[in-house]
């Protein structure tokens, strides 16, 4: 793998980790200080908000397409693409589904 390659994967990498970011916040999650709100789960209960994952979800899921057709179609494999694949889709499953799901 090249350093220019390794350079997009890095750039890409780091918009879609910005993006992830961008669409997956709520927009009352500044309301968690520790005091009144402690955690995502109390700021689901307490605080009426409109829940915005879905529309979140179908913006950020085609940052996924390059990495898709890189790996799949083009056969190019190298630890660094397989890493940020890997460590982008975990990131994504955090931040729009998992951190909801521990909320009893």
């Amino acid at each position: 793998m090249n350093s220019k390659a390794i350079s997009l994967n890095v750039i890409w990498g780091t918009v879609s980790f910005v993006l992830i970011i961008i669409f997956s916040t709520q927009d009352k999650e500044w309301f968690i200080d520790g005091l009144g709100v402690n955690n995502i789960c109390d700021l689901m209960t307490y605080v009426e908000s409109d829940d915005i994952r879905d529309a979140g979800i179908i913006f950020t899921l085609p940052l996924f397409i390059p990495y898709i057709y890189v790996i799949a179609y083009r056969k190019q494999r190298s630890f660094w693409q397989l890493l940020t694949v890997t460590v982008l889709v975990c990131f994504w499953l955090w931040r729009f589904f998992l951190r909801y799901q521990f909320c009893l």
